[in-house]
């Protein structure tokens, strides 16, 4: 199927294939002639399938031949965070090339009066998080009586950080005639009830189970001793064969610095991103992580959700996530858009609970890497390893609840403050840039991935795990 079979314009259609994108992905073939009729649309879909083009390509249609006004758009777009909203900005911008349709992208962190300056000058489409927009509305910069779409993104998300009433302040804002879309990665219980809230005789589309990970991303489980992380996380940095952008995922912002000071103590090419930074200094170091300026990234779990950073073919959990939906989401930055990808969880004795969470939520069992005689591997058997990961319940069998709940204490079993920060004797990874490697070397032996995945196959990521 091509896009101009979904009833896209001809220079939308053209502006596509510039872009290099033959055909639509699964959501946006079901959704976009759905959005051009008018429907309103409760879509569900895994992360990296097109949901943002889902939506914006026939936005700018519908948009096209009518003109904004003063501080009166006439759509919005809702997202959880400001990393959302710019990248579902940038995404505007890209695909409304050739179009007079203006976008204004209204976060917190940002100047205010460059804010109600764009609002002056005439918006039609409103990029937002909730609370901005409130906040803007109270002081009388919008007007919001013409809004004639809503779209509500990444909705779980909204619901986990608690904007859901701020959402609904906004939803009952707005024009009783207008079009609502609701579009998220997951899709528990609670999120289907404000979909049929929100929405008027909605259409449903669920295009794949809301807890299945990406079939292009190959899952790995790395046991490791409790001070011992970083020096395994140290190991598999060195071990990729062909470099490209890594995401580091930890659960603790405090715990961000300090893995961040310790990869650059060891020469890795590395920056943090978490949700305590200025907003200027998260934008800056996005900005350079995209661009190539610095190949690692050690994030919170404000990375989790819609960053698309081109050859991102490598996840690590340096933690296991606590809230088992963030695994679904971290490791979807990788395996985008049909590319293969590879993520790796770093686990101790201690986060097994959280394993176990987490396996149970996506009804799967994470391979376990069998590197052996490694100064980080953690002191069990294969035997016992293998025993651990196999109480995953099989697919269909007692599905998760969304979240862990087998834990008293949210407290992060490893304090990463405390680890041992020593300079290993192996050299095969002491002081070895992940950007730097000798691709003349002859092929050493590649094991650490068991018989299910050669993981150092995939393409754009390979580990050579010896």
């Amino acid at each position: 199927m091509k896009f101009s079979d979904l009833g896209v314009s001809a220079q939308l259609e053209q502006t596509v294939n510039t872009l290099g994108y033959a055909a639509p992905t699964a959501i946006q073939e079901q959704a976009i002639p759905l959005i051009l009729q008018g429907r309103d649309l409760f879509g569900c879909a895994q992360t990296g399938t097109g949901k943002t083009a889902s939506f914006i390509l026939p936005m700018i249609d519908i948009l096209q031949d009518s003109r904004s006004k003063v501080r009166m758009p006439r759509s919005i777009v809702l997202e959880p965070t400001r990393e959302l909203a710019a990248q579902v900005l940038e995404s505007f911008e890209t695909y409304g090339k050739g179009h007079t349709l203006k976008a204004a992208l209204l976060v917190g962190g940002e100047s205010m009066s460059d804010q109600e300056k764009q609002l002056k000058r005439g918006v039609d489409v409103l990029i937002a998080t909730p609370g901005r927009l409130l906040d803007l509305f109270e002081r009388g910069q919008i007007l919001l009586a013409d809004v004639k779409i809503l779209v509500i993104d990444e909705a779980d998300r909204m619901l986990d950080m608690g904007f859901i009433p701020d959402v609904d302040r906004i939803v009952a804002l707005l024009p009783k005639m207008r079009q609502t879309l609701l579009f998220s990665a997951t899709m528990p219980d609670e999120i289907k009830k404000l979909a049929h809230t929100y929405l008027i005789n909605p259409k449903e589309i669920i295009i794949a189970p809301a807890v299945k990970t990406a079939a292009t991303v190959s899952q790995h489980v790395l046991w490791v001793k409790s001070n011992k992380k970083r020096e395994a996380l140290r190991y598999v940095l060195s071990k990729q064969e062909i470099p490209g952008p890594v995401i580091i995922f930890c659960n603790r912002k405090r715990d961000i610095s300090i893995l961040t000071s310790s990869l650059k103590r060891h020469n890795f090419d590395v920056g943090c991103l978490h949700g305590d930074m200025p907003q200027n200094q998260r934008n800056q170091t996005l900005e350079e992580f995209k661009n190539g300026k610095i190949m690692i990234l050690v994030a919170s779990d404000v990375a989790a959700r819609g960053l698309d950073v081109d050859g991102l073919s490598l996840v690590v959990n340096f933690d296991v996530p606590i809230n088992v939906e963030d695994y679904v989401h971290r490791i979807g930055r990788t395996g985008r858009a049909g590319n293969a990808g590879v993520a790796i969880t770093l686990v101790t004795k201690a986060e097994e609970k959280y394993l176990m969470g987490v396996q149970n939520f996506i009804q799967q069992t994470i391979p376990v890497m069998d590197i052996k005689d490694m100064p980080f591997s953690a002191e069990f058997s294969n035997d016992e390893i293998n025993t651990q990961t196999a109480h995953a319940p099989e697919r269909g069998q007692n599905k998760g609840k969304g979240k862990n709940h087998n834990h008293k204490n949210n407290k992060s079993s490893v304090s990463s403050s405390q680890e041992s920060d020593e300079k290993s004797k192996d050299t095969s990874y002491q002081k070895r840039p992940h950007s730097r490697h000798n691709q003349d070397a002859p092929d050493e032996p590649r094991i650490g991935f068991g018989a299910d995945t050669p993981a150092f196959m995939l393409k754009g990521t390979a580990l050579k795990l010896s």
